[in-house]
């Protein structure tokens, strides 16, 4: 799990603390790699649209949802459910 974070370094180092993650949250900042995934103000409100990617280990991607308001996220029945389907196939 990789988190990516529009906040500065900063607020990404907040939310690890405040939120006790154990995964990595890195920064876009300057919103580069949030615009080049086209997800940067896709809600006219700034900030990314909250999206999950899953990947396999071979770095090929086997899923996505983008979602329609902030708090549009998968549960993590979904994401799990994701990747055995993926292991599947």
């Amino acid at each position: 799990v990789i988190a990516i974070s529009v906040d500065d370094r900063a607020g990404a180092e907040m939310a690890v603390e405040e939120l006790g993650l154990k995964y990595p949250v890195l920064y876009d900042s300057d919103f580069a790699v949030t615009r080049s995934w086209g997800i940067f103000d896709l809600l006219d409100d700034g900030v990314a649209a909250p999206a999950t990617y899953l990947f396999d280990k071979a770095g090929k991607l086997i899923a996505y949802r983008v979602g329609e308001h902030i708090a549009d996220r998968p549960a993590a029945g979904e994401v799990v459910t994701a990747f055995k389907a993926a292991d599947a196939e």
